[in-house]
């Protein structure tokens, strides 16, 4: 019987976990890569963390509630999980449970790299955030930074009341 397990190495700072094993994953591994990027964290590593599913054919709650728990991790860091080799029946539990929206998913290693580099943690949960407060009808919408706001203010002249 094979054992599930978890790679990691890393790639100019980035921590890359691949799932080797893992018909089925199951929270063992997940768990094993919070340690991982505890310890790439402390090695001065960026919080960025990539994520290939290309071993992996089904994906259970318990090892969707240990992402969520990483997410938040790397969250917390400034960093962000970018999913690539997903299998369209992983995809869909993710989609399922409502977990999609958290996470980036992307074609391939190379694509996850990419969207790594061109964009950083923070400005997607930027994104993520004003995403959310717009489809919250509880919330008025998140005002715009004040960049922003001062290429819209019409420039006033003193002289006028």
């Amino acid at each position: 019987m094979l054992k599930p397990s978890v790679q990691v190495h890393n790639a100019d700072g980035i921590l890359i976990a691949e799932f080797w094993d893992c018909l089925r994953l199951d929270p063992a591994p997940v768990q094993e890569l919070r340690k991982d990027y505890e310890a790439h964290l402390q090695r001065q590593g960026r919080p960025e963390l990539v994520v290939d599913l290309s071993g992996v054919g089904f994906a259970g709650s318990a090892a969707l509630g240990n992402f969520v728990a990483l997410h938040r991790m790397v969250r917390q860091r400034g960093g962000r999980i970018v999913f690539c080799n997903v299998e369209p029946t992983v995809a869909e539990v993710f989609r399922a449970s409502k977990l999609e929206s958290l996470f980036d998913f992307v074609a391939d290693r190379e694509a996850a790299l990419r969207a790594i580099s061109a964009r950083p943690g923070a400005e997607s949960s930027e994104r993520r955030s004003a995403e959310k407060d717009a489809t919250r009808p509880d919330r008025p919408p998140s005002p715009p930074s004040p960049g922003v706001l001062r290429l819209r203010r019409r420039h006033q002249d003193p002289s006028s009341p």
